[in-house]
């Protein structure tokens, strides 16, 4: 089975590969609709346990040196940047804030031309002590993720650890 039989993006080649579909170098499904943004998760390690993502017991993070680097990820959103007109990327995790060099990874996806919106999605752990270098770096728009404003059910889904 195909990528492309999985309706998964792909590239699409100059030259077209089917007289039905559009001559388009950008990533386009089997339904012909066009991927314009990107979404990157830099980290699957989380300051909190939730319910919903972390078994009471815990998991084993992947191991730093099987994460693409920050070079590495850079590279890639260039290239869906410059080669697939990608013009949004939004940054995840686990909880991105937690990747090391984060802001390196931000200011140089913000120095590519054309420039693409920047987003990052957390949730608020720290954000007061990192709001300016995160705006300083590039983030054109922050989503906190918020389960709930009852601290009791916080506590509940949190497991304690927020």
């Amino acid at each position: 089975m195909t990528t492309t039989e999985l309706g998964l993006p792909r590239l699409r080649t100059a030259s077209g590969d089917s007289p039905a579909r559009p001559d388009d170098p950008r990533l386009v499904d089997r339904f012909g609709r066009v991927a314009t943004d990107l979404r990157v998760s830099l980290t699957d390690r989380c300051n909190l346990r939730c319910t919903y993502t972390v078994c009471r017991r815990g998991l084993d993070w992947t191991p730093t040196e099987e994460l693409l680097s920050n070079d590495e990820i850079v590279r890639l959103v260039s290239i869906g940047v410059h080669r697939l007109g990608i013009d949004e990327v939004r940054f995840t995790g686990g909880e991105p804030t937690l990747r090391k060099g984060l802001e390196d990874i931000l200011s140089r996806v913000a120095a590519l031309r054309p420039r693409p919106e920047i987003s990052l999605t957390t949730n608020g752990i720290g954000l007061a002590r990192r709001a300016r270098a995160l705006a300083a770096a590039g983030v054109d728009r922050l989503n906190v993720s918020l389960d709930t404003l009852r601290p009791e059910r916080f506590q509940q889904i949190t497991r304690g650890t927020g």
